[in-house]
């Protein structure tokens, strides 16, 4: 009944209110119902364009995702061809390079060993060669087998001095070896 009396006080007013006065109001009530309709319809599609923008970025990325799989999977098997090189201790460098050389008819090596160098977890050993009287061909072919050997290795420097037209040179190499300190460390497959 409250209510009832409510609306009978609100429909008396209304009728209380001159013509203009009723206008403005039927007006104001029209913007205000319009106004209710259209802010939450307003505001769920824009809750829905965003919703689908993320949904875009998230399909770009997982695209991106998928499309750098290859890339991720050889750069894993690098990884692990890296650790099973580490794996393998490097032998005596001096004597490994005596043996190369002897292979391809490389002979009067001078080698000089260098300080040991720890770094991190791994520790580098160094050597310099002399070679006073080289050919070119042995002399790449056993640089070939150094640096593709299953050690690792690496050629630091090289350094040739000779006529133009003289068929051997005098050459200076700088070779490293890397070891793992610790030893060697279990491979993922």
């Amino acid at each position: 009944m409250a209510f009832g009396d409510a609306f009978d006080n609100l429909r008396g007013w209304f009728d209380t209110l001159n013509q203009r006065e009723r206008r403005l109001l039927v007006m104001m009530g029209s913007v205000f119902a319009l106004m209710s309709l259209v802010v939450p319809m307003y505001l769920m599609l824009a809750t829905i364009s965003d919703i689908e923008t993320e949904n875009t970025d998230i399909n770009e990325v997982l695209s991106d995702i998928y499309r750098s799989e290859a890339r991720l999977q050889q750069q894993k098997a690098e990884r692990r061809a890296v650790e099973r090189l580490y794996n393998r201790k490097t032998p005596s460098l001096g004597g490994f390079l005596e043996e190369s050389a002897q292979q391809y008819g490389v002979s009067g090596l001078s080698i000089t060993d260098q300080p040991k160098l720890d770094m991190g977890n791994y520790s580098r050993r160094s050597v310099r060669v002399s070679l006073p009287n080289v050919e070119l061909r042995p002399l790449i072919d056993m640089l070939a087998d150094i640096k593709n050997s299953s050690y690792p290795v690496a050629i630091e420097r090289i350094q040739l001095d000779g006529a133009r037209l003289r068929t051997s040179y005098s050459a200076k190499l700088a070779v490293n070896a890397y070891d793992r300190e610790g030893g060697p460390s279990g491979v993922e497959e």
